[in-house]
């Protein structure tokens, strides 16, 4: 299966953080920048829906929620280590 990684998902630039909060993992990866119509990224190829797995550092996670804070130009993704 080929999942999207993270740290190659977003340009690095932009106006918007983006933050990654790992579930039942304590291990931590770096906050990237993005710009607005990089949240196409976050849909999966298929165009179906959005991605549910990604990689984190090549580690493959699903992903439990997407937050988008507007107001501080923020996006959350939670992610949880897959069993």
């Amino acid at each position: 299966m080929n999942l999207p990684e993270y740290l190659v998902l977003f340009s690095n630039e932009g106006a918007i953080d983006v933050k990654v909060i790992f579930e039942d993992h304590d291990g931590s990866i770096s906050s990237r920048k993005m710009r607005p119509k990089e949240i196409a990224a976050l849909i999966s190829t298929t165009g179906k829906g959005f991605h549910t797995q990604m990689t984190f550092d090549d580690w493959p996670f699903v992903i439990t929620k997407y937050e988008i804070e507007p107001a501080l130009n923020k996006l959350t993704i939670v992610a949880r280590k897959i069993t």
